[in-house]
């Protein structure tokens, strides 16, 4: 004959087992999400050919890659437009500049670039020429300058 509490003893230790099994599979699920957030940060931070980013991913790439090189920021707006404001340490490389393609041409395709315009048209227009040169790591920051402003980030208006 089974006792009450045996029943009881063993209801304890199957509701036991049942909050190990869901520990085990909340740390499994924790896991599985920091091992997202990290491929996708290096991701991110590595580059494919092209990478659409926003403006917090681009300047997080910035933030992590100042002061290491091997960052070139290229706004490809008119001249008046980058004298308005521009992110800091950008070079401006007009798209619309009748010499755009032979100056892209001259850029060391190892870098990785990060490329902008106001609203991101522009610059996609940049980063498809940069693909068809062969360019292995180009950052489209595709909400533009405007994004970035709209969001309160700092831009430059030196030279």
């Amino acid at each position: 004959m089974v006792s009450w509490k045996d029943v009881l003893d063993l209801h304890l230790q199957m509701c036991g087992e049942r909050r190990n099994a869901m520990r085990r599979g909340l740390t499994m699920a924790a896991a599985l999400v920091l091992l997202l957030i990290v491929s996708t940060t290096a991701l991110i931070l590595a580059g494919t050919p092209l990478t659409e980013v926003t403006v917090e991913q681009a300047r997080t790439l910035i933030q992590a890659r100042a002061g290491k090189g091997g960052l070139a920021i290229l706004d490809v707006r008119t001249p008046a437009e980058f004298a308005e404001g521009h992110l800091a340490g950008a070079a401006n490389l007009d798209v619309s500049a009748a010499d755009f393609a032979a100056r892209v041409a001259t850029l060391d395709r190892a870098k990785t670039y990060l490329v902008y315009c106001r609203t991101g048209n522009r610059s996609r227009k940049a980063v498809q020429a940069m693909e068809r040169l062969g360019f292995q790591s180009i950052f489209h920051m595709h909400q533009g300058i405007v994004g970035w402003q709209q969001k309160g980030y700092p831009v430059s208006r030196s030279s």
